[in-house]
């Protein structure tokens, strides 16, 4: 009957231990995660930021070489144009 006691104990000590890591990883996992996500929406925001920056220079330039301009973007078509006819 002792065995039956010392074999419940450790089977409950077994169990407590078991869960206990469960939460301790499941909170470190949480905490990653989190951590991870606010990583990943500071670079998202950074990148909007450098896409507008870079969108409103392009703009600028394209009205300060109208020419410029018209001219890569038929010389761009022509490209795309034999490219997609060799298909």
């Amino acid at each position: 009957m002792a065995t039956d006691k010392k074999n419940s104990k450790v089977k409950k000590d077994i169990e407590e231990t078991i869960y206990d890591t469960t939460e301790a990883l499941q909170d470190k996992a949480e905490e990653t995660y989190d951590a991870l996500l606010n990583r990943l929406k500071y670079e998202r925001d950074g990148l909007e930021r450098e896409l507008k920056h870079e969108y409103r220079n392009a703009r600028r330039y394209v009205r300060k070489h109208p020419e410029q301009g018209l001219g890569v973007a038929f010389v761009a078509g022509l490209v795309l144009g034999a490219l997609l006819t060799r298909r």
